[in-house]
């Protein structure tokens, strides 16, 4: 696989390398958890903004989030223009094609294209600072067996080599006269096979010069797995794990109180 596709962002912060990954798993869970728990934007956007400071204190740049932060701007307009026509509690602000739209239609889809937006940066976040070696390390810590360890890291490496893969090739059929950029939704759709189809290609390609690399290396032969890789929980580790188990158990108990809800009729 070529040197420097990852999502993983190499800077010199504590959370890159002074906290588990075990630890970092466990607070991606937890803002999974969170943003479950909540359905009220401003508790929504407030965890989103949470994140985020967490990426800026990890050195993590802007640049380096901007694909993750669109996305989530994205699936916040959605939320916003498709929730209202399903929400019909709240007081009533207008009518569009006889459907009316509530106050708390609107900050209801908003607050579900913040869950999703958090989802999105919480990902992001913990993609850019741990390490695949190290995720390895930590899922087989954990129980998982290696060969499913190995399997998950090989599929986030993925994700930056193909879109990589996407764009050479897309600029390789823009210089054969190919325009994505003109024509009407279906032709465009028709045009894109031109990428696709390669594209597919490439990536069996790339599989299979993994899984042969792989053999070639002896992978499998042996039920277990050493690694020059050491993981070690510190304290900090456990009070940080601690607070977000903590932090998960207080955000569902207000969710069967109903603090922080816009309705309890959706999740």
């Amino acid at each position: 696989m070529p040197v420097g596709y990852s999502i993983y962002v190499d800077r010199p912060s504590y959370i890159h390398h002074r906290l588990d990954p075990r630890t970092k798993l466990a607070a991606l869970g937890a803002a999974f958890v969170l943003a479950l728990a909540f359905n009220h934007p401003a508790v929504l956007g407030g965890l989103v903004v949470l994140v985020l400071v967490a990426g800026r204190v990890a050195q993590v740049g802007w640049r380096s989030m901007a694909p993750f932060l669109a996305g989530s701007v994205w699936f916040i307009i959605l939320g916003v223009l498709i929730w209202p026509l399903y929400v019909r509690s709240g007081a009533p602000l207008y009518a569009i094609a006889g459907q009316t739209i509530t106050v708390d239609g609107l900050l209801f889809g908003l607050a579900m294209g913040l869950r999703v937006a958090l989802m999105v940066t919480a990902a992001g976040v913990w993609m850019m600072t741990t390490s695949p070696q190290k995720l390895t390390v930590g899922l087989l810590h954990l129980g998982l067996p290696y060969k499913a360890g190995v399997a998950m890291t090989a599929a986030i490496r993925f994700v930056p080599l193909l879109n990589a893969e996407r764009a050479t090739i897309a600029e390789a059929q823009q210089a054969r006269a190919l325009d994505l950029r003109k024509g009407s939704p279906l032709s465009r759709a028709v045009k894109s096979v031109a990428i696709i189809g390669p594209l597919f290609i490439r990536a069996i390609d790339v599989a299979q010069g993994l899984a042969v690399a792989m053999d070639a290396r002896g992978f499998g032969v042996r039920d277990g797995r050493t690694s020059i890789v050491e993981l070690r929980l510190t304290g900090v580790d456990r009070m940080v794990m601690l607070a977000l188990l903590a932090a998960s158990l207080l955000g569902i108990a207000l969710r069967l109180l109903g603090i922080g809800l816009i309705s309890r009729d959706y999740l």
